[in-house]
């Protein structure tokens, strides 16, 4: 049986109790306290249609966040907890306020909830890293239970595309981040998906720093409809 280890964030227990119970908590008092302010703030900008809500959300330094977005809908995550499989890149557990949505590995998705035609659970075949520190998917098994797809095994094969020519045009995520590796001077390394004969999700894009960590993934469920996920705060390091 491989060796799982399980590093739970201290405070996120913590930190979702006070999500859901914040709006009582403030009711009748002229001021919440400043550990308060980030989780209210998250509160408030659910009900707000805008993609760019988050835009300029304050975050807690001792949280990891990733924004998610996918057609009339948007979400900021903080992670829950973090499981190293042996020999595996570690998997990633993200929560809103109210429950658990997505589940990656390495910047992949490896799960998700609350959409329709989610992913349910996504075990991948990992290459080494290649020489620039990046580590992909070699294949995948996947379940998608509203199409009628479970435990599925596919073939995946990835190229890389320079920063230039990455299309912004449909994306507020994609084009945040590019706009804003412009303004540092930053390059980073972008590798989209190519398709395969049998496989019925049509694609998939990622980016990671110079360093190998991812930093942006996006990946479609249908072939009208994709999710795409930023990291906020610092991705989380490598084990």
């Amino acid at each position: 049986m491989p060796v799982v280890i399980v590093f739970l964030y201290s405070s996120i227990v913590l930190k979702i109790i006070r999500l859901l119970l914040l709006p009582l908590a403030c009711v009748g008092l002229s001021a919440c306290t400043t550990n308060f302010k980030a989780a209210y703030d998250m509160i408030q900008a659910v009900g707000s249609p805008s993609p760019d809500r988050f835009e300029q959300f304050e975050m807690d330094p001792n949280l990891q966040y990733l924004e998610a977005h996918t057609v009339g809908a948007q979400a900021m995550m903080v992670l829950g907890y973090v499981v190293t499989p042996q020999q595996q890149p570690s998997v990633q557990t993200w929560y809103d306020s109210q429950r658990e949505l997505l589940r990656t590995q390495n910047g992949f998705m490896v799960g998700l909830t609350g959409v329709k035609n989610y992913i349910s659970n996504t075990q991948y075949t990992w290459a080494e890293p290649n020489q620039q520190g990046v580590q992909l998917p070699t294949g995948k098994t996947y379940s998608q239970p509203d199409q009628q797809i479970f435990n599925k095994t596919v073939a995946l094969q990835f190229a890389p595309i320079p920063q230039a020519q990455v299309n912004t045009k449909n994306s507020v995520l994609r084009k945040r981040l590019v706009e804003a590796t412009k303004n540092e001077k930053q390059t980073l390394l972008w590798f989209q998906e190519i398709p395969q004969a049998d496989s019925d999700i049509p694609y998939s894009l990622h980016a990671f720093t110079s360093t190998g960590s991812p930093v942006y993934g996006s990946q479609c469920l249908t072939s009208a409809t994709c999710i795409e996920w930023l990291y906020r705060s610092n991705p989380v390091p490598k084990p």
